[in-house]
């Protein structure tokens, strides 16, 4: 095939992983590929590692930039790449051989401008070697394919391949967090139908120490809150059950924040923050999407909300050291 995909691969300090990672892309059953490393100021090796690669493959374009983050880094990568279609691969993650072949296949013959794969955790496969399991693709409409990627949170950009002329001057939102949740919301929006595959061609890194979205919360977590409610926003074109699926996710999503906020309080002294969400959940809640936490924030005053909390993590860890003291009998 004569079809250019470019694929776009932040890098930032991942000196372990990034070899892996690479060479699952390089070793793709479809050739015709441009790869672009944009190191993101990394002060490990990983920038050596890009440039030792792209001396000996010339389908890899190596791109060092002052630390920004991923966004700007993907942002940088999209306004270099000159594929037909583009996809993106987190530098601590791989890809079975057989990905990207199959994704443009199914692609062109559907004529397809958006196609999705499935992933797999890193602890559940043994390596990256080829998988032969047999192909399970399939197309689904808008509604369809949002009910499932916000049921099961599978929001991440790099699931996925789109054809360039759908994300032509689409940029990620810099400096934030779920930044991919605006970024496929938006997309799906845009599409009639794509395409879904249940093989599990993409896999992802849960064992990373230094990934931002597994470190401990923070500002930069916290400024990244407006994610939950855009997809509220964003999906009141659809039927009831992707915006039921919406607003259980939004919940999820803040309950999340609003927990983390009493346990770092130093981000929320004055309350403020805690304050909005209890409102943004009191908006959306009724009985119909009846969440249990979220429904406890509602009626339980802040203080006994509180107790609430301590008192069940009290719980949960000593339900923990039990079990572990059972397992070691």
């Amino acid at each position: 095939m004569n079809i250019l995909i470019s694929i776009i691969i932040p890098v930032y300090n991942v000196e372990t992983y990034l070899d892996r990672c690479i060479e699952s892309l390089i070793n793709q059953t479809y050739k015709n590929l441009e790869i672009i490393l944009v190191n993101d100021g990394s002060k490990d090796n990983s920038g050596a590692i890009c440039d030792k690669y792209a001396l000996k493959d010339d389908r890899i374009k190596v791109y060092h930039i002052e630390n920004g983050g991923s966004s700007i880094a993907r942002n940088y990568g999209l306004k270099k790449s000159k594929g037909d279609f583009i996809g993106f691969v987190d530098s601590d993650d791989w890809v079975k051989p057989e990905m990207f072949e199959q994704l443009i296949d199914f692609a062109l013959k559907n004529n397809l401008k958006v196609i999705e794969t499935s992933s797999v955790h890193n602890h559940l496969v043994k390596d990256n070697s080829h998988n032969n399991n047999t192909i399970l693709a399939k197309i689904e409409d808008k509604n369809t394919a949002l009910k499932r990627i916000i049921k099961n949170k599978r929001f991440a950009v790099w699931r996925r391949i789109y054809h360039r002329s759908i994300i032509q001057d689409r940029f990620f939102i810099e400096g934030i967090l779920h930044q991919d949740v605006y970024y496929t919301l938006d997309i799906i929006n845009e599409v009639s139908q794509i395409g879904f595959f249940e093989n599990e061609h993409y896999v992802y890194n849960v064992q990373n120490p230094t990934s931002v979205i597994r470190s401990d919360y923070s500002i930069k977590k916290l400024n990244s809150i407006g994610a939950g409610e855009y997809v509220v926003k964003n999906t009141t074109q659809y039927n009831n059950d992707v915006q039921e699926l919406a607003k259980q996710y939004m919940f999820e999503f803040l309950t999340y924040h609003y927990d983390a906020l009493y346990f770092n309080v130093d981000l929320d002294k004055d309350g403020v923050h805690r304050r909005n969400i209890r409102n943004t959940i009191k908006k959306y809640h009724n009985n119909k999407n009846f969440n249990f936490y979220s429904y406890l924030i509602v009626i339980l005053p802040p203080a006994l909300y509180k107790l609430f909390l301590f008192s069940n993590k009290k719980r949960i860890k000593l339900q923990s050291k039990i079990s572990q003291k059972f397992r070691n009998v």
